[in-house]
């Protein structure tokens, strides 16, 4: 897992930063995990009095827990929003929006949850563990008399990571700006993260009205030509739509997903330098993960660990990037 970008010198920053008062959102120094754990023979030495130099093990778990510890502590004055899109299918967006998700209500303790804004009806709820009775549609259709979180129980799969998901059920109308905004206002009352499963249209209504509740915009790319160019037609839209729209692109965050397919060497390299020269925030790669590539239901519990791990930092990279976000908006 490679990340480059502000985002991950400010992560760092973050997890190092003194006590902190109750309007500040970084960490609390004294709530930080121990910097270098004890792991393999270095543990014994450490037993016998010796003082061996960190291996990559320990290194890599120090840098894991500080990551962990970034997504558990960090809290926000309110709701917050984060996107997943890119306008080709088949890159990746529902794995990672169920998976980061997944880690985010795993360490937090719950508190996530998982929508559908694509305009037509998406797969979101075919990836996601559990039957769904009810989901978008019938959201929208029973808004209006749902008081509760019990009551919003009923239109949720609820995860074996402690996310919750709502996707569709059977068929639907096409979503429209309002319905998305209608139904971030509606889970934002019960869930601190809202994580969004966006379509293949950047032009849609309902894409732009995700765009209006998100602070945070992940973009996931293959090392495939059409993909990347996908990826690159984004960003240029919502340059070209300025504003809150244009602020979400220079501060992406592009995730290079490994599929399992043969990577041509000069498509890779091309990769490398339209990735570099994008202007985003920050990349992160993810590792191929046969689990994922069964494109069947997704438990975050049996992805190999190396994967988690992936997932781990990136979702730390976009609770860097919220920490940000939140701090400039006050």
């Amino acid at each position: 897992m490679i990340v480059r970008g502000s985002q991950a010198a400010e992560r760092e920053e973050d997890a190092a930063a003194p006590a902190a008062g109750p309007g500040d959102l970084r960490l609390r120094n004294r709530e930080r995990p121990a910097d270098v754990p004890s792991l393999g023979w270095n543990k014994f030495l450490r037993t016998l009095g010796l003082k061996p130099k960190p291996n990559a093990a320990e290194l890599a778990a120090a840098d894991l827990g500080r990551a962990r510890s970034l997504i558990r502590l960090s809290t926000w004055p309110r709701s917050v929003g984060i996107l997943v899109a890119n306008p080709k299918g088949g890159v990746g967006k529902r794995p990672l929006s169920l998976l980061t998700a997944g880690v985010l209500a795993n360490i937090r303790g719950g508190g996530t949850i998982v929508l559908e804004v694509s305009d037509d009806p998406g797969a979101l709820a075919v990836r996601a563990e559990g039957p769904a009775a009810a989901g978008v549609a019938e959201l929208l259709r029973d808004m209006d008399e749902i008081r509760g979180a019990g009551q919003l129980a009923g239109y949720i799969a609820q995860q074996t990571s402690y996310a919750a998901v709502t996707g569709t059920a059977g068929d639907r109308e096409a979503l429209t700006g309002e319905d998305v905004k209608r139904m971030a206002a509606l889970t934002d009352t019960y869930y601190p993260v809202r994580v969004m499963d966006s379509g293949n249209q950047p032009s849609s209504d309902a894409f732009h009205g995700a765009l209006e509740v998100t602070d945070v915009l992940v973009i996931p790319v293959l090392d495939a030509l059409p993909e990347l160019n996908g990826a690159m037609q984004l960003l240029r839209h919502l340059h070209k739509l300025g504003g809150r729209a244009a602020d979400l692109a220079r501060s992406a965050i592009i995730v290079r997903m490994h599929d399992g397919r043969t990577e041509d060497p000069e498509v890779r390299s091309y990769a490398d330098q339209l990735v570099e020269t994008a202007g985003v925030g920050a990349v992160v790669h993810v590792p191929f993960d046969p689990h994922i590539a069964q494109r069947t239901t997704l438990s975050f519990g049996q992805l190999k660990p190396a994967t988690t791990a992936a997932i781990t930092q990136l979702t730390a990279v976009i609770v860097s990037q919220l920490n940000a976000a939140l701090r400039k908006a006050e």
